[in-house]
């Protein structure tokens, strides 16, 4: 075994075929060839004297030594790149760059909000957003293309460690007119003999609708699905459908409002998460902070608005 000649370029260049689990996708992300991390990962290996990773299908799987090698180097090299990007600005600010995940409607209500915060605070950070779908949220998060992720908790997963922020019931939304009309007390059995607009079916958010609709034996009548809780806003504008969604996303429409729908089922909790293995950083820490920040103001306005309701 020559650990000597082990250096950083090989060990990060493991850690980005470890999580994506293939050299195409690992090469494209180190912006190398497949020839140049083949010969990499065997050097490394030809270093360690153990293998790696072992061939199923068109994947590489860790072999028991290569898992234990990712589990402890991880986070080690995740605190020496900090280590080394701090020391390279005079204020000691929080510096790099932040990859950050989120759903439509958290991207918009807590994280795009986090994010400008972190960027007034702190002139050396690059955060790096994306609006994505949770199972592609989660896809990006097991391969280490980004840092840090809020979904809704609903998907647990062993790997990953979770904060919590936002707790909501699901809502019917209309506009104004609309909504006062309802009763205060609403369930989707009493929605079935409305006309309706929901996410599609690849949404949790609507297979939980679903699922509570058949425990009430409801069938609603879902006139228009949609591919975001922002195209569900603009149905319910429109004045022709109630909407079937989220709350929150209805912080900043004036035009809006909402009621939420008894069920046991019509509940989500928003959360940040990340790797456990991951390395937490100064920039993760503080985008927590400022999405739990953003969250209790969130909290607060849903309040008010349900006292106005």
């Amino acid at each position: 075994m020559n650990i000597k000649q082990i250096d950083l370029r090989l060990l990060r260049s493991f850690l980005t075929v470890a999580r994506t689990g293939n050299f195409v996708r690992a090469s494209e992300a180190l912006n190398i060839t497949q020839s140049a991390l083949s010969q990499q990962m065997k050097e490394l290996a030809g270093h360690l004297d153990q293998a790696l990773f072992e061939k199923r299908g068109r994947s590489l799987i860790l072999t028991k030594f290569g898992n234990g090698l990712l589990q402890k180097i991880e986070p080690l090299l995740g605190q020496i790149e900090e280590a080394l990007m701090q020391s390279l600005d005079d204020n000691r600010n929080i510096v790099g760059t932040l990859r950050v995940g989120a759903t439509n409607t958290y991207s918009k209500t807590i994280a795009l909000p986090a994010c400008i915060e972190l960027l007034k605070e702190y002139p050396s950070l690059k955060i790096e957003l994306q609006e994505l779908p949770a199972q592609k949220v989660l896809t990006e998060l097991m391969e280490g293309t980004i840092d840090v992720a809020i979904i809704p908790q609903d998907y647990q997963f062993p790997d990953l460690e979770w904060s919590s922020l936002i707790t909501e019931q699901f809502s019917v939304i209309g506009n104004i007119k609309m909504i006062e009309k309802l009763p205060n007390t609403i369930t989707l059995k009493y929605l079935a003999k409305y006309e309706l607009a929901a996410l599609n079916r690849q949404f949790l958010m609507r297979q939980k609708i679903d699922a509570q609709a058949r425990k009430e034996g409801a069938s609603l009548e879902i006139r228009m699905e949609a591919s975001s809780m922002g195209d569900l806003i603009e149905i319910a504008k429109s004045g022709k459908l109630l909407a079937l969604g989220s709350s929150i996303a209805l912080i900043k429409e004036k035009q809006l409002r909402s009621k939420e729908i008894k069920g046991e089922l019509l509940i989500r909790t928003a959360a940040v998460c990340w790797r456990k293995t991951k390395f937490v950083n100064s920039a993760m820490i503080a985008f927590q902070e400022k999405a739990q920040e953003i969250s209790s103001s969130l909290e607060s306005e849903i309040k008010h608005r349900k006292r106005q309701a």
